[in-house]
């Protein structure tokens, strides 16, 4: 599958407020306190404590004209003069986020946790931050945390959920979005929660009433109709496929994995014209995927255009060198341009990667059988 990992980030847009939703940004998203709503602790006198509360203030204005430099450089000022201050720790987290200094903002926010271990928005902010820079484990631990202080936090269970998806637990996974179903039944988080782990996972039967149930919920969710018709495609349900994969590249008309897919959809339709049309537009949108330009390559296959075939295959390696059909059809091209040396490169490459694929090529050489793409071949992530 091509893209489900890039999908939880999406997923986060849905969302539980969790890993699978993205990091609230910009000062209309955030409700910053105007005034500090807690003494001041640690003060040496009057002046120092009045100076901080004046820093912290000016740093909210500067946040909601959206001067976050100028916002991070008043909250850090506050902080050195009232290091306890938790408001002053937490905004300035906030700040980070919205500069996207993912790192800077977690530190700010477990500063913020030391000083008040049970805020839950600090529990997750952190457990978005984590997420985000692909740390899974610690992500998960604050949404174990959240969780200790609100059980039926359906945020929580969305969030553990994602992130026990990114660590291959699925079946943990499953059950933390199931348990969020059962606080709220129309949650859309968690019933594409549930399309999302069941896709990945491989659950076809699942993936397809949850992710149609999760399409029926949001409609106007991509990542919903990409889910849906990457279980189509991986059941070879090609026409079935057209439908939401269409819709997917109509909301997100710069996703370039949707494209590929859809790519895949009309390549097993036989529409090989729609599915070059489709295969280039993802790899205009997604340069470095190397899953584009080996769809790019079979059509040129199917069509007898092998020289063309040929650069496409190696534009494929260039970006995954590991990719065992760009090289079984790289060969392919090689002898039907009668270039039998570069067949012989690409089968040695190819009984280091697979030898089994390997041992088949020589069939596949003597029938002109160019080999089909296969739908599950990589992409988590």
């Amino acid at each position: 599958m091509r893209r489900l990992f890039t999908t939880v980030g999406v997923f986060m847009a849905l969302t539980c407020a969790a890993s699978g939703q993205d990091l609230p940004r910009g000062s209309a998203k955030v409700n910053l306190p105007d005034t500090i709503r807690q003494p001041f602790r640690g003060a040496t006198n009057k002046d120092q404590g009045h100076s901080a509360r004046a820093e912290f203030e000016q740093g909210n204005q500067f946040f909601r004209s959206a001067n976050y430099s100028r916002a991070i450089d008043s909250y850090k000022l506050a902080i050195r003069l009232e290091p306890t201050l938790f408001q002053a720790h937490y905004n300035l987290g906030v700040a980070f986020v919205d500069t996207r200094e993912y790192r800077e903002a977690a530190r700010a926010f477990e500063q913020a946790l030391a000083l008040l271990p049970s805020s839950t928005a600090v529990l997750r902010y952190l457990g978005q931050i984590h997420h985000k820079l692909n740390e899974f484990e610690i992500a998960a631990g604050h949404y174990l945390k959240l969780l200790a202080l609100e059980p039926d936090s359906t945020v929580a269970l969305c969030g553990l959920g994602a992130a026990q998806v990114r660590l291959g637990k699925y079946a943990e996974a499953e059950a933390s979005f199931e348990n969020a179903v059962k606080l709220e039944p129309t949650s859309t988080e968690a019933v594409a929660g549930l399309c999302l782990v069941s896709t990945t996972s491989r659950q076809d039967d699942k993936a397809l009433r949850y992710c149609t149930s999760a399409t029926q919920l949001t409609p106007n969710a991509e990542v919903v109709h990409y889910l849906l018709g990457e279980t189509y495609l991986n059941l070879h349900r090609y026409q079935d496929a057209l439908g939401p994969l269409t819709r997917a590249t109509e909301l997100a008309p710069r996703d370039g994995f949707a494209y590929n897919s859809l790519g895949l959809a009309h390549y097993g339709l036989e529409r090989y014209d729609k599915a070059a049309d489709s295969f280039q537009r993802s790899a205009q949108l997604e340069p470095g995927f190397a899953e584009a330009y080996t769809g790019i390559g079979s059509v040129f296959l199917k069509q007898k255009k092998y020289r063309e075939a040929k650069e496409a295959f190696n534009q494929a390696l260039a970006r995954d060198a590991a990719s065992t059909v760009a090289h079984m059809n790289l060969a392919i091209a090689c002898l039907d341009l009668k270039q039998r040396d570069c067949a012989l490169e690409q089968y040695n490459i190819l009984q280091q990667l697979d030898s089994t694929m390997a041992q088949g090529l020589f069939a596949q050489i003597y029938r002109n059988h160019v080999v089909s793409l296969p739908h599950s071949s990589k992409r988590l992530p």
